[in-house]
């Protein structure tokens, strides 16, 4: 029976109005943080007031009704002016609020108070006191967003991994007592379940419960006070948010059960650091499984130690190289008193169990590449570690033996093995411990902003490499963290020996003496700002629908030309990286051994696919991957692009993308069939490494659509899809851009003749390089060096 002058809970709720303020914001001392620290905390203060605002409504006058606007001043205000009071708990903070609101608004018939603290205790993200004002209901202490990992399950492949559980715990609070001691309760419960180990969540729930009741003399004092515990398994189904169960106990229940027995934690216990039930011996030995291999090396020719490695593991008979990462070069961790790495992944399928991997890793560490390993992260000729390991269906398996530990225990604190091996697996992939997906582990990692993480991507260029520096910042177009181009841009001038190109086809192309004197100018007009110049040659013009010269033609246009910068006396050789524009596979090998490190082939390898077996054979030499639809007489006719495929999941970074904006569309396109490309690149055993990407400005684009490209950029830059379980990304591939002197530019601003372009050349590429452009061809040297100088100043680090 409700008590005399106490409006039964059931007709209070039921048949009054509600006036609510949702999480007012106040600052004040609450008892220890999770520092356990007397400091004020940021807490948020939910008021729900049963009222009778009838008349307002009727009268549409305010002055009948609870003000929320001055009840939400009045608390803070009341808040601030207690500022140096320590209010012991989230209870009695919000006892004393309803205390104070019940006294100043009259109107106010009943009353629930609700004080959240995300700072509460490092473990969980969500305590709150609840108090009402009426006796009818019991004042509690809930704790939420309490996430742990443990191990639990009933099928094998759950109990080789653990994953995360979600409590939500219910402590009541008894009239006039102390609160219950929940951050020790929140200590307790982390010690007690990440040890458990329980098939079911029933039995764990249970367990939880026991240990809160028999550990605390609260609930020993008062044995018929309930508490509720629920948990959640977040991954269990796939097609849920998270599956779990709930029980309400109080200590009566387990009194002759006794206590829980609490294990003390081992010392020095790390994330990576667990007893896992694991049985790799139950792998089937003749399937293929896949694994991804880290790499790395710092001792005598780094590259080519890694190439050697690569080739040694491709040589087994039992390993097949499905795709590598880019080059990471890294300043070494933990022992720093030694020379840079340089650091990647590799994806392989293999017949061989970890065990056997393991020890063909080492055979090519140590008998192969002649490693001599001083200590532990020491120099090293190469490194090869087992990061991840799948069986036949593409399930994680653990292993954790003396001598081999997978996943990598020390995987998710190196950025220079997670940014390869998010090359090469998708932002769905989770890492088999932490339950978290590889991506978020390696945004957490840059969040961190550790000098120590930053890497520079590296691409051979025949005798010389290219650096290109990353930084992550948040997109705000797609409100993700992604990866931004923050070294300087490179400068690529046209050297163009053909009579027909577009803006400066030439009768002297077949003069030796007069293209190396262009040459001779375009350099020293280059060095004069710059550190470097990338020459593309090129002999035959790729114009929409021009006249292709002959193989032959082709070749006694160009050749002839490197073979005299490659000699030259006077040019400074040391600061000029040589580049072929074909897409002809004979002309590519023959400039390659000419001495040229980039292949710039406008087709991706479409006009002549013999091209990618010259490229695979000639791992220091770069690849233009460029996106083009048709061949240079359709080109022109090819340019609509918005459409999707509901069979491929596309991401920009780690966010799935599914934005229907015509530029978003457009971007989307572009890069899935790029991506389209990765497949055939791969089985011609080009590594990604060797890669740039060129969008393909005026290649079966017209008009806005190459604008769309250089404004877009960043979202092309971090484009990523799953088609056919397989994962392509063009993250960290650094970007081509040649818009120079093009006809969009002349459409314009009203330009027809493509040699008077080259001023306004110079604010697109202005713009190409402030949305991320690592690379800009173009025809003027003299005064695009100027625009991409000033660019560097104003756009990169």
């Amino acid at each position: 029976m409700a008590k005399q002058g106490v409006i039964p809970v059931a007709k209070r709720w039921k048949f009054h109005d509600h006036v609510h303020i949702e999480k007012l914001k106040v600052k004040a001392v609450v008892g220890p943080d999770s520092w356990d620290q007397l400091k004020p905390q940021n807490l948020n203060i939910s008021l729900h007031m049963a009222t009778d605002f009838s008349k307002s409504s009727r009268l549409d006058d305010l002055k009948y009704s609870l003000n929320y606007a001055v009840i939400s001043k009045d608390i803070g205000d009341y808040i601030k002016k207690n500022s140096k009071r320590n209010f012991k708990d989230l209870v009695s903070i919000g006892k004393t609020i309803v205390d104070y609101t019940k006294k100043t608004y009259p109107g106010i018939i009943d009353l629930k108070v609700e004080v959240q603290s995300k700072e509460g205790n490092i473990r969980s993200n969500d305590i709150r006191g609840i108090v009402h004002s009426s006796d009818e209901e019991t004042n509690e202490v809930l704790i939420a967003d309490f996430k742990m990992l443990t191990l639990i399950g009933v099928f094998t492949f759950e109990r080789m991994k653990r994953q995360f559980v979600d409590f939500t715990i219910r402590l009541p609070v008894e009239d006039g007592s102390d609160v219950p001691p929940y951050n020790t309760i929140i200590s307790q419960i982390t010690d007690y379940v990440e040890k458990s180990n329980f098939k079911t969540v029933e039995a764990l729930v249970e367990t939880v419960s026991q240990v809160i009741l028999t550990q605390n003399e609260y609930f020993i004092e008062r044995p018929k006070l309930p508490i509720s515990v629920k948990v959640i398994k977040l991954n269990a189904i796939s097609e849920t948010d998270g599956v779990g169960v709930s029980c309400s106990h109080c200590y009566d229940d387990f009194r002759s059960s006794g206590p829980v027995v609490m294990e003390q934690a081992e010392k020095n216990e790390t994330l990576t650091n667990f007893d896992l039930p694991v049985n790799t011996f139950s792998l089937d030995k003749d399937s293929w499984k896949s694994a991804v291999l880290a790499f790395g090396s710092n001792v005598g020719d780094r590259f080519k130690n890694i190439v050697d490695a690569m080739n040694l593991l491709n040589a087994h008979e039992q390993v097949k190289i499905i795709s590598t990462s880019s080059l990471f070069e890294s300043n070494p961790m933990y022992f720093k008193d030694q020379t840079s790495f340089l650091n990647g992944c590799v994806k392989i399928k293999t017949r061989l169990l970890p065990d056997e991997l393991l020890k063909l890793c080492k055979k090519i560490e140590y008998d192969e590449l002649r490693r001599i390993k001083h200590f532990d992260n020491g120099p090293r000729t190469i490194d090869l570690d087992i990061v991840i390991y799948y069986d036949s269906t593409g399930q994680d398996v653990t292993v954790n033996t003396e001598v081999l530990t997978i996943p990598h225990p020390r995987l998710i604190e190196r950025s220079f093995v997670l940014e390869p091996l998010c090359e090469l697996v998708s932002p769905t992939q989770i890492h088999p411990i932490t339950a978290e997906t590889f991506h978020d582990h390696l945004n957490q990692l840059y969040q961190n902003e550790n000098s120590e993480d930053l890497l520079w991507k590296v691409v051979p260029t025949g005798d010389k490499f290219l650096k290109f520096r990353t930084e992550w910042q948040r997109d705000l177009l797609t409100d993700v963290r992604v990866p931004v181009s923050k070294s300087n841009g490179y400068l690529m001038g046209i050297v163009n020996v053909t009579p027909d190109s577009f803006s400066d086809g030439s009768a002297e192309y077949d003069n030796l003496s007069a293209v190396m004197s262009r040459i001779d100018t375009m350099v020293s007009e280059a060095l004069e700002l710059h550190d470097m110049i990338i020459l593309d040659i090129g002999g035959c013009s790729t114009r929409p629908g021009s006249i292709q010269a002959s193989e032959e033609e082709e070749l006694s246009r160009t050749i002839p030309i490197i073979d005299a910068v490659t000699t030259s006396k006077t040019l400074p050789l040391n600061k000029i990286v040589l580049s072929i524009d074909t897409y002809r596979s004979a002309v590519a090998e023959a400039a390659i051994l000419a001495g040229v490190g980039i292949i710039n082939d406008i087709s991706g390898g479409t006009f002549d696919p013999k091209i990618l077996q010259v490229v695979g054979k000639y791992p220091n030499v770069a690849y233009v991957l460029s996106h083009i639809r048709g061949t240079i007489e359709s080109m022109s006719t090819q340019t609509s692009y918005l459409t999707t495929d509901d069979s491929v999941d596309e991401f920009i970074l780690d966010k799935k993308s599914d934005s229907d904006k015509d530029e978003i569309l457009f971007i989307r396109t572009i890069g899935r069939e790029v991506c389209s490309k990765f497949e055939e690149l791969f089985k011609n055993n080009i590594f990604r490494w060797q890669l740039f990407l060129d969008p393909g400005i005026g290649f079966a684009k017209v008009g806005k659509q190459n604008l769309d490209i250089i404004k877009h950029l960043q979202l092309l830059k971090n484009y990523s899809c799953i088609k056919q379980n397989e994962y392509y990304s063009l993250v960290n591939l650094p970007v081509l851009l040649g818009p120079s002197r093009k006809k969009f530019i002349g459409d314009i601003t009203n330009i027809p003749v493509a040699k008077d372009r080259d001023f306004v050349t110079g604010a697109i590429l202005s713009s190409a390089l402030a949305n991320g452009c690592d690379i800009v061809r173009v025809h003027d040297v003299r005064n695009n060096s100027k625009v991409l100088k000033l660019a560097n100043e104003l756009y990169r680090d």
